[in-house]
């Protein structure tokens, strides 16, 4: 049994997937295994498995039908047999050889830690620019402890190929949920286990390209609405207070909501809190906030030339 399992939800794209497997063919951390799920519509992927079979000691399974996402992640999770488990999404990759041995090292240095997570470089596919480095600031790896919550408004634990957790939770992803998917588990892991171990290091590399299911999701108003609320009510957040109501607010403005009518309609049943037809109403204060900010950083980082802080935006 390995120490540690590497789970690649698969989908096309033999190419990137590849770049997956050259990082972790360099590897120095010897005890682990790779288990490949793959939703793809034909043999690609299948075909460039087999050329790696001797080179990683990998596992395949063909999804019939596919699963989709997050249903294609939990199935190589329910299949893996190591300690920790490691969710590497196909299109990214780790950025050092000792990116595993990190990740290991501080969960093996905090027994306590439901799951171990380090800096993501995310960058543009085909070019390779640097977008941003998700880093979280001391103010918010303290609010993981007191106030994991506060994940809904700005994830800066990061993607899943960055998490590394504890099989022995049993926890897996929620398949209802596509894009505060990741919020959900970690916020439920945190619950559960009280603290997360943060390596400082930028380990992993993610690729933003036009096909992922977040760019689909980010514009899909119905989706977006449904989560926030059902993850709201599940987390049982107060958005009459900060950080939520700037969060909630600012949504409100980005998609348009005029109306409570809106939630109900993108198919959510749960109970609305009361201070969201305020935020609904006051949504253009928190659309001027925004655009306010935004004028300020293009006038310090690209007019002044001031240096960018390495931050999640």
């Amino acid at each position: 049994m390995p120490k540690l399992s590497v789970c690649i939800p698969a989908y096309g794209q033999p190419e990137l997937l590849e770049r997956a497997l050259l990082s972790l063919e360099m590897q120095h951390f010897p005890d682990f295994d790779v288990l490949v799920t793959d939703d793809s519509p034909d043999d690609a992927v299948e075909q460039l498995i087999v050329r790696w079979k001797t080179r990683l000691p990998l596992r395949y399974f063909r999804n019939h039908p596919a699963l989709g996402t997050p249903e294609n992640w939990n199935s190589g999770i329910r299949r893996a047999e190591g300690e920790y488990i490691l969710v590497l999404h196909h299109d990214d990759w780790l950025l050092r050889p000792d990116s595993l041995a990190l990740l290991a090292g501080a969960l093996d240095r905090d027994p306590e830690a439901g799951f171990a997570f380090a800096n993501t470089d995310i960058r543009r596919l085909g070019t390779d620019e640097r977008i941003r480095l998700n880093k979280p600031s001391a103010v918010q790896l303290a609010q993981l402890v007191t106030e994991p919550e506060v994940l809904i408004t700005a994830d800066f634990v990061g993607v899943p190929s960055t998490v590394l957790f504890r099989k022995s939770l049993g926890e897996v992803y929620d398949k209802a949920l596509k894009w505060l998917v990741d919020v959900e588990f970690y916020v439920r892991v945190l619950r559960k286990c009280g603290k997360a171990a943060y390596v400082p290091e930028a380990l992993v590399g993610v690729s933003i390209h036009d096909k992922q299911v977040t760019a689909f999701v980010t514009k899909d108003k119905k989706t977006l609405l449904f989560e926030y609320f059902t993850v709201a009510e599940r987390l049982g957040l107060d958005l009459s207070r900060e950080p939520y109501a700037g969060a909630f607010g600012y949504w409100f403005w980005r998609l348009n909501v005029r109306s409570v009518d809106e939630i109900r309609q993108a198919g959510f049943s749960g109970t609305i809190h009361p201070a969201t037809q305020r935020l609904i109403a006051g949504r253009w204060k928190y659309g001027v906030r925004h655009r306010y900010i935004k004028l300020v950083m293009f006038v310090k980082y690209r007019l002044l030339g001031l240096k960018r802080k390495d931050l999640h935006e």
